[in-house]
């Protein structure tokens, strides 16, 4: 399995890293209580220099549920 690590950057990003390869997945942070409702729509493309490659389907369920599963403190939702 790749590796993957995430960290929320702003209230309105969080960057994943999967392998050597990194995309940043736009949302919404709330803070009482705390979540991060990400668009699972604004994971298409890889960040510059993969940007030209699609994410698969079986990349971003991978990503999806890593996230979901370690995220501690701040829940994650995606939609």
């Amino acid at each position: 399995m790749t590796e993957i690590k995430f960290e929320i950057k702003t209230r309105g990003s969080m960057l994943v890293c999967y392998g050597d390869r990194t995309v940043t997945i736009y949302g919404e942070l709330a803070f009482s209580p705390s979540a991060f409702y990400a668009d699972k729509s604004s994971i298409k493309n890889w960040n510059i220099p993969y940007d030209t490659e699609e994410i698969t389907e079986t990349e971003k369920k991978e990503i999806m549920e890593y996230v979901q599963v370690n995220s501690i403190g701040t829940k994650i939702y995606f939609e």
